[in-house]
Formats: structure tokens, sequence, C-alpha cells
């Protein structure tokens, strides 16, 4: 029978202790480092200051007689707006402590919510976009039914790099231990079907055939800089590519299989 990898499902599986939700951000080790908010400028207000930018450096070059300035002037206008942006003060969350232990969330009137590495599922990054799309990351504590929404974050990137590290080997091996005790493993509401012998993809066109691939087929499993698990084959020519939350563990997971396969 197939299993839905979910981040409670993968991390009871590999979890080997209880977690103490009343723990004490005093229990958590010395502060590492401190990722505090701002609130960033909405599109229309960032458009119209670097439009402003891009006037005066303009005026200037004319009033100079030389263009060699704008250049400059422009770099040194957008560098100020976002500046400024990220020194303008925002309500809610306060900043997030990484301490050696875990994390510590701090809410505007200064109260803190401890979360230890090991309540902590899983998590989601996404760089974010054009048109005032910010990047923002998602984290599953154990046991909630809704992630947590971090945004507006000094260093949200590098926040969710290093929960991706701490939490990839014990997500990892919870991947194997499913697939031992199971016999598959599912990623994306079954559109990647995991066995010991080798994988199958399930387009999202109704009409179109599941694919499946012996492990020998698979020529590479890597997680990319979007997040995303993105699989190579031999015979495809564009790489297949799945929204998985921890998609350095599951890209992970991939591997050993393929090379236990083909050694």
């Amino acid at each position: 029978m197939a299993v839905t990898w979910s981040p409670t499902r993968a991390r009871s599986a590999g979890s080997t202790g209880a977690v103490d939700p009343a723990g004490a951000a005093g229990g958590l080790g010395p502060v590492v480092r401190v990722h505090r908010r701002f609130r960033p400028l909405s599109w229309p207000a960032r458009v119209w200051l670097h439009s402003c930018g891009v006037s005066v450096s303009v005026a200037v070059c004319l009033a100079l007689g030389e263009w060699w300035p704008a250049p400059v002037l422009a770099a040194a206008a957008v560098v100020a707006v976002s500046g400024y942006e990220r020194l303008r003060p925002a309500p809610g969350l306060r900043s997030v402590r990484v301490h050696e232990g875990g994390l510590v969330l701090v809410a505007a009137d200064g109260g803190e919510e401890p979360l230890p590495w090991r309540a902590i599922e899983a998590t989601e990054y996404s760089p974010g976009g054009p048109r005032g799309v910010h990047e923002h990351g998602r984290i599953w504590p154990a046991g909630a039914g809704e992630p947590l929404v971090l945004a507006h974050l000094r260093g949200l990137d590098r926040l969710f790099r290093e929960l991706e590290e701490r939490l990839s080997p014990g997500l990892r091996a919870a991947l194997h231990e499913t697939l031992r005790t199971e016999g598959s493993v599912r990623f994306v509401r079954g559109r990647l079907t995991v066995t010991v012998g080798g994988l199958a993809h399930r387009p999202t066109h109704p009409l179109a055939a599941t694919e499946a691939y012996r492990w020998t087929e698979l020529r590479s499993a890597r997680a990319s800089g979007l997040g995303e698990l993105e699989i190579r084959t031999h015979s495809a020519g564009l790489p297949l590519t799945f929204p998985v939350p921890n998609a350095r563990a599951a890209a992970g997971f991939l591997e050993d299989l393929r090379t236990a396969s083909v050694g």
C-alpha cells in the first residue's frame, strides 16, 4: 500500500524522542544570529521612488554635461530605496533568533515562542518573484495543522538553508524507513511514487499516461534553488520538477536508491 509522504509522517518515522512544547528559550543555548523583520514598500511605491532616482541622475548628468555618472547615481538610488525599506519598523513578528538548539520567534510585544530543532517537521522556501511577490518560507511545527509563514525577514534565504541542512539527515532516514516498512513513498499527492524497483511519474494532464522509470534509467536527482525536486532521466530531455517540502532530503533519498541499484 502506498503511503503519502507528509512532514508529520516522515518525522514520526524518524523521531527518537518526545518534543517538549513548553521548553524555554534559555534551554536552546547561545544565540547564533538574529533575523529581524522589515516592512517592504509596495510595488507602486518602489517604482515611483526608483523613477525619481533615475530622473535625478539624468538631471545631474545634464547639469554636468557628462553621462558617465548616470549608472552610478541610478544604482545608488536603488540601494537607498532598498535600505530605507529594510529600516522601516514592521508590525507583528519582530524577529527570529537562531540558537544552537533551535529557533525563537519574537513577537512585537516581546513575547517569545521557542521552537527546538526536533520540533520542526519540514520547511519550504520560496524566493519570490516579480511585481511585488516577496520571498517567504513555511515551517511545519510538530503536531500543527497549519505551517508558520515567515516573510520580510533579513537573511530569510540563509535561515531556510540552515533549516534544510539541519532537517535533511533525519527526514532522509525517515523516508528510507517508510519505504522499508510500507513498500512505497508518494510525493506531491501521488504524482511521484517511489518504490524499491524505481519510480513512477503521473503527469498533471488527465489523459497523459503514467511514466515508469527503473533506477538504472535515473541520471540524477537534486534540489533546485527554487525549493523543487529536480529529476533527470536518460530518456527524457527535460527534467521532471516537483514542489516538495525539504527537497534536499528527498533528492538525497532518491540518490541513495539510485546509487544502490547501480552499485
